[in-house]
């Protein structure tokens, strides 16, 4: 098709375009789709036939190709077929560091039909005996570190270390899995988030969702493209590759890297750069020169943290051309160190808003538009409704807070095996809701991000209830309350008022090892505050959270409570 004489948006979802939009069924709620789309992971995977060995994956002096992991995926599939007896629906759980056979595995998993669950490479043996018990896995792939911590917790399914990857799909090299046929709306992908219960729940995500949300982010690419006069996709073309080289610094659990890039990456043919290990400015700086680096998904504090290393101006980072933000607060003047620090990116950093249970990002803001308004995450995407609410569940006027609803054909599908939790987000006609409270001005979505309850650290998601409950298991507390804090360095900070005995002779450095001996690193709170007197409640005995992070902070109460 040419190029749009008007709104490239509304060519781009018009009949007869690659992204042509239309009402349809989704279980059970009418609502806009792509009519032309991609149905399952292995069809999405199938695709990457038409890149040859243009490059996958890239770890250290390690390259594959995409016709290369293509072999690798089926020799793995085919062995966890015959040799482990998987079966379609069956949980799998990948528990590793970021490395090139984690997302071999991964599609490997979903290739045999099977529903990889993404477990949390900093879980403790606690944890990963709970999210274990929650989703009953026939298999864990792990690496030896975590392996190790699985046997201590007591693990019965049957495990296979990573390291025998390699070796099993050159053996198996040519085999071919047996095909396994899937609906869209079958569970193609567990991944773990927590919440105000304070354990981790499963976040189960069909294919539609997956496979919907790369469309999405592919309608963001070509929106831009087609804005700077490139024609608008017919229905039937195939999108050009991309000679993007994309790094990954945080896990590959987390949403951002394994939407965002690996699967992101097989739509698009672009390459994903792995840097495994202790996140380290100076070799994010090494990386993103020694593999002429395009784009990064800068994550939490990652990038204040890179732009604060003395003498980065050494290293050669012409080749950035895009960086993106989000997973927790990131400030007006952070945001301007990125562009100070790397000018190639001063015309397209974006920022995005979504959760794990949204999967799509639900709205995002790119370029000059964030400049103008860095505070804010953006637009709703297309094919996405937003509405805030007020506690009784009424729509708000624009401007005013309120809690964050959306609606969309990617949603999840629930959380697993947990009904209740999934009744208290999910509502009968489609419509999600988020937890977070936001508002919504000249249609650009702001959050309220000290208003909500859960804590992004980093990018990672900590329950205060879940820390709450770790601080009060000690004999000497008797109350705790958790809650963010800024952090410079992690966007939010995880600080507790903890209530000790008059005779305790606790300090901050005793409970933080009391919490590391049962807590990811990453919940540890990092501010403590210890007092003897009782912490104020509500009439009904609910902590006034507010209250008391003014006591601790000096800050105002907020007024959405």
């Amino acid at each position: 098709m040419t190029a749009p004489a008007g709104d490239p948006r509304a060519a781009l979802v018009a009949p007869g375009s690659y992204f042509e939009v239309a009402d349809e069924d989704v279980r059970g709620v009418r609502m806009p789709v792509f009519r032309h789309r991609i149905r399952s992971l292995r069809e999405l995977l199938a695709g990457t036939a038409r890149f040859g060995e243009r490059t996958y994956l890239v770890e250290g002096d390690v390259r594959v190709g995409f016709a290369t992991h293509l072999e690798y995926v089926d020799a793995l599939a085919a062995a966890l077929q015959d040799d482990y007896r998987l079966r379609p629906g069956e949980r799998v759980a990948i528990y590793a560091a970021n490395r090139w056979e984690w997302i071999v595995a991964f599609w490997a998993v979903a290739t045999a039909g099977a529903i990889p669950a993404t477990y949390n490479g900093w879980w403790t043996p606690d944890e990963f005996a709970y999210a274990t018990g929650l989703v009953e896995p026939s298999l864990v792939i792990g690496d030896s570190r975590r392996l190790e911590r699985a046997a201590e917790a007591g693990a019965t399914p049957p495990v296979l270390d990573l390291d025998e990857v390699p070796a099993i799909v050159e053996a198996r090299r040519g085999a071919r899995p047996a095909p396994v046929s899937v609906d869209e709306d079958d569970p193609a992908v567990l991944i773990f988030t927590s919440g105000t219960t304070g354990r981790p729940k499963a976040v189960t995500i069909g294919h539609r969702g997956l496979c919907g949300a790369l469309q999405l982010a592919a309608f963001g690419e070509t929106l831009a493209m087609v804005a700077r006069g490139g024609a608008v996709p017919a229905a039937g073309d195939t999108l050009p590759a991309h000679d993007d080289v994309v790094l990954m610094t945080s896990p590959l659990f987390h949403t951002s890297m394994l939407f965002g890039v690996v699967l992101r990456a097989v739509v698009r043919g672009f390459t994903g750069v792995l840097l495994p290990g202790r996140f380290d400015p100076e070799r994010v700086l090494a990386a993103i020169e020694r593999e002429r680096v395009t784009s990064w998904l800068a994550l939490g504090g990652a990038a204040a943290r890179v732009c604060a290393v003395p003498g980065r101006e050494r290293y050669d980072t012409a080749s950035l051309r895009h960086m993106g933000v989000g997973g927790a607060p990131v400030s007006p003047a952070v945001q301007r160190a990125i562009r100070d620090t790397f000018p190639g990116v001063a015309n397209s950093l974006s920022i995005g808003y979504a959760s794990t249970e949204s999967v799509a990002v639900v709205a995002n803001l790119a370029g000059p538009a964030l400049e103008r308004h860095p505070a804010s995450t953006g637009r709703p995407s297309v094919t996405t409704r937003l509405e805030l609410r007020d506690p009784a569940g009424v729509p708000v006027p624009e401007g005013t807070l309120g809690e964050v609803h959306v609606r969309s054909p990617y949603l999840m599908l629930g959380y697993w095996d947990d009904p209740a939790a999934s009744a208290a987000v999910l509502r009968d006609d489609g419509w999600l809701a988020m937890g977070d409270v936001g508002r919504v001005v000249d249609g650009l979505l702001y959050i309220d991000s000290r208003a909500r309850d859960l804590i992004l650290v980093n990018a990672e998601n900590v329950a205060p209830t879940e820390v709450e409950h770790r601080l009060e298991d000690h004999p000497e507390v008797l109350e705790a309350a958790v809650f963010a804090v800024d952090d410079e360095v992690t966007g939010d900070g995880v600080c507790a008022a903890v209530v000790t005995g008059p005779d305790a002779k606790l300090d901050g450095g005793a409970l933080d090892a009391w919490c590391r001996a049962a807590l990811a690193h990453y919940k540890v709170p990092t501010r403590w505050h210890l007092v003897t007197e009782p912490l104020p409640r509500t009439a009904t005995g609910k902590l006034l959270k507010h209250e008391i992070r003014a006591l601790v902070t000096g800050e105002k109460p907020s007024q959405y409570i």
